[in-house]
C-alpha cells in the first residue's frame, strides 16, 4: 500500500471514530424507549433522571420521513426538560400500514396524543405538537381539532387546505425556509389568524435544511416555553449533531474504499471517445431511453404499491432496456460479439463496501432506512431497475462518457414531477438521488481505473442508490 492510501485510510479511521463519538453526544442528557401505539411505532425521548411532570412534545416527521429523521428535536427539546414521543406514520419506517391518506394520519397522530397524555411523567394539560411538511399540516388538523393541545409549530407547512381551517390551533408557530417554493409561504401565511400566531422565514434554507437549522430550533424552543409555559433546564440546541456524525463516518467510510482501491496504481487509462458516427447512434438512444422511461414511470407508479417508488422503477427499467438495446445494436454493427457478464467476487465485495458505506451512516444519524413490510420487495425492483439503468449507459457509451448519457436519460424526472407529468415529491429528492449517484460514479471511477470493467461497479451502485431512495419513500 503506498503512503497515499495509508494515509488515506487512517484518516478514514479518525474520520469514523469522530462520527461516532458525535452520534453519541447527540443524545447525552436523555433516554429514550420503543413503543406502539395502536399499530404505530413510537420512540418516546426524555430527560435522564425522574422528578415532577414534564411537559411533552409529539414531533411529526414529513412525507418520505421518519421518528428518527425528527430526533434532533427530541435531542434539543429533551435537553430542556421535555418528554418528545416520535412516531412513524402510516408508510413509513416501521410502520406497515399503507398510507391512505390525511384521515389514516389523523387516526394514528390522535392516537399518539391520547397515548402520551396519559403517560405517569407527563403533565396532561402541557401537551404540544410540533411537525415538517406533511407532518406541519397534520399537527395543524390536530391542533385545532383538540383545542387541549396548548401550542402547535408547523414547519414548511405547504397544505392550503389545513392552513385554512378555523379556528386554528393555540399558539401557531409557522417556521419554513427562506429558500422554499412561494406556495409555502402562501400556505403559512393563511395558516396566521392575527390572534398572537407568528410567522418566521428561517433564512439561507429549504425544506430539508431547516430541520437542521439552528434558528428553528431556537424558535420553535422559545415559543413552547412562553406557551406551555416551561422553564427549561438547558437551554441549548442540538440540531446538528446526529447529521453532522452521520457525515463524518460516510466520508470516513468512504475513505477506506478509496484506500483499498489505491493500493495499486491506474492500470487502464480513460478509453477514448467513441468515433463520431457512433456518437449518433448513442445520442438516438440517450434520447429514446426517457420516452420509454416516462410510460414505464406511468405503469409502474399504478401497478406498484407506492407512487414515488413504482414510478422510479417503471422508469429506470424501461429507460434501462432501451440502453441495453443500443448497445447490443451498436456491437452487432461494429461486428463484436455480445458478451454477458459472469458472476464475480470483485463486484460482490465493492457492493459489500460501497453500500454499507452509504447505509451504515443514513441508518445511524439520518432517517430509518431498514426495510418492513413491502418495503422489501420494492428494494428489490429499484435496485433491479437502478441496475439495470447503470448498466445501459455504461454498455452503450462506456465510462466515463456514459455518465452524460445518465445526466441526459435521468434529466426528465424532475421536470415531468415539475410539470404534472411524474409524482411531484421526486422533484424534491432529485437532488438526493443525483448525490448518491455522484458517490457511486466517483467510487466506481477509481475501479475502472484500476482494471475493474465496468459491469462488475453496477450492483455496487445500484445497491448504494436503490436501497436508501426505495425504503424511505411511503407505501402508499
Amino acid at each position: 500500500m503506498s503512503i497515499a492510501a495509508k494515509a488515506c485510510a487512517a484518516l478514514g479511521v479518525v474520520l469514523v471514530a469522530a462520527g461516532a463519538l458525535s452520534l453519541g453526544h447527540a443524545g447525552q442528557g436523555s433516554q429514550s424507549r420503543s413503543v406502539r401505539v395502536g399499530g404505530v411505532p413510537v420512540e418516546v425521548v426524555q430527560p435522564s433522571g425522574g422528578g415532577q411532570r414534564l411537559p411533552v412534545v409529539v414531533v411529526v416527521h414529513g412525507y418520505a420521513g421518519s421518528g428518527r429523521l425528527m430526533r434532533p428535536f427530541a435531542d434539543t427539546l429533551a435537553r430542556q426538560g421535555y418528554v418528545v414521543a416520535l412516531p412513524d406514520l402510516a408508510g413509513h419506517a416501521g410502520n406497515v400500514r399503507p398510507l391512505t391518506g390525511d384521515d389514516e394520519i389523523d387516526r394514528e397522530l390522535a392516537a399518539v396524543v391520547g397515548y402520551v397524555r396519559g403517560l405517569p411523567e407527563v403533565d396532561p394539560s402541557k401537551v404540544a405538537l410540533l411537525g415538517h411538511s406533511m407532518g406541519a399540516a397534520a399537527v395543524v388538523r390536530a391542533g385545532a381539532a383538540d383545542q387541549r393541545v396548548a401550542a402547535t409549530v408547523a414547519i414548511s407547512l405547504g397544505d392550503s387546505t389545513a392552513a385554512a381551517v378555523r379556528p386554528g390551533p393555540r399558539h401557531l408557530l409557522l417556521l419554513l425556509g427562506a429558500l422554499e417554493p412561494k406556495g409555502m409561504h402562501d400556505a403559512s401565511r393563511l395558516a396566521l389568524t392575527g390572534e398572537g400566531d407568528r410567522m418566521v422565514a428561517v433564512p439561507f434554507v429549504e425544506h430539508v435544511g431547516v430541520l437542521y437549522a439552528d434558528r428553528t430550533h431556537r424558535e420553535a424552543a422559545h415559543w413552547l416555553e412562553d406557551a406551555l409555559p416551561h422553564r427549561p433546564q438547558q437551554p441549548v440546541t442540538a440540531p446538528q449533531g446526529r447529521v453532522a456524525g452521520a457525515g463524518l463516518i460516510l466520508l470516513g467510510l468512504l475513505l477506506l474504499i478509496l484506500a483499498v482501491l489505491g493500493r495499486r496504481p491506474p492500470v487502464a487509462p480513460w478509453p477514448a471517445p467513441p468515433p463520431s458516427e457512433r456518437w449518433w447512434w448513442i445520442a438516438g438512444a440517450a434520447l429514446v431511453a426517457p420516452v420509454a422511461g416516462l410510460v414505464g414511470g406511468v405503469l409502474g407508479s399504478w401497478a406498484l404499491p407506492a407512487a414515488d417508488s413504482g414510478y422510479l422503477i417503471g422508469y429506470s427499467a424501461s429507460a434501462g432496456t432501451m440502453l441495453v438495446i443500443g448497445a447490443v445494436v451498436l456491437r452487432k454493427r461494429a461486428g463484436q460479439r455480445v458478451r454477458w457478464p459472469r458472476p464475480a467476487w470483485p463486484p460482490a465485495a465493492l457492493a459489500v463496501a460501497g453500500t454499507t458505506a452509504v447505509l451504515v451512516p443514513i441508518e445511524l444519524g439520518v432517517t430509518t432506512i431498514v426495510p418492513h413490510g413491502l418495503h422489501w420487495l420494492l428494494i428489490g425492483l429499484l435496485v433491479g431497475a437502478t441496475a439495470l439503468l447503470l448498466g445501459g449507459a455504461h454498455a452503450v457509451a462506456g465510462p466515463p462518457y456514459s455518465a452524460a448519457v445518465l445526466a441526459v436519460v435521468c434529466l426528465p424526472v424532475p421536470v415531468a414531477a415539475l410539470v404534472g407529468l411524474a409524482p411531484g415529491f421526486l422533484a424534491l429528492v432529485a437532488p438526493l438521488i443525483a448525490g448518491l449517484v455522484v458517490l457511486h460514479l466517483m467510487i466506481a471511477g477509481l475501479a475502472w481505473r484500476r482494471g475493474m470493467p465496468w459491469w462488475q461497479t453496477c450492483l455496487a451502485g445500484a445497491l448504494m442508490v436503490g436501497w436508501p431512495v426505495a425504503a424511505v419513500l411511503p407505501i402508499t
